[in-house]
């Protein structure tokens, strides 16, 4: 949906130049997550704001991140989200 919790957060990533993802095992998880605690969609935003709150919070701090990717794992494991970093050019010469 236009206005779908995980579009929600993407955009508050961008705000910190940072591309959101989900992958395909994540989004289940988080649907099967909801299922199991019989919220319904109602309870997808609590499920994927416990996953991103401790990222959130650090993102402003990390310098050189340009992707924030969730899996499977993180959901179901609460591992942390996968961070990408730029690779920073080293200047030539001295």
């Amino acid at each position: 949906p236009k206005n779908s919790v995980v579009k929600q957060y993407q955009k508050l990533f961008e705000m910190e130049g940072v591309e959101l993802k989900f992958t395909e095992g994540a989004l289940r998880a988080v649907a099967e997550e909801a299922l199991k605690r019989k919220t319904g969609a109602r309870g997808l935003r609590s499920i994927i704001e416990e996953i991103m709150i401790d990222v959130m919070y650090e993102l402003p701090a990390l310098r050189g991140v340009k992707e924030c990717i969730v899996t499977e794992e993180v959901v179901l494991k609460k591992e942390r989200p996968v961070l990408i970093f730029k690779e920073e050019r080293k200047a030539e010469g001295g």
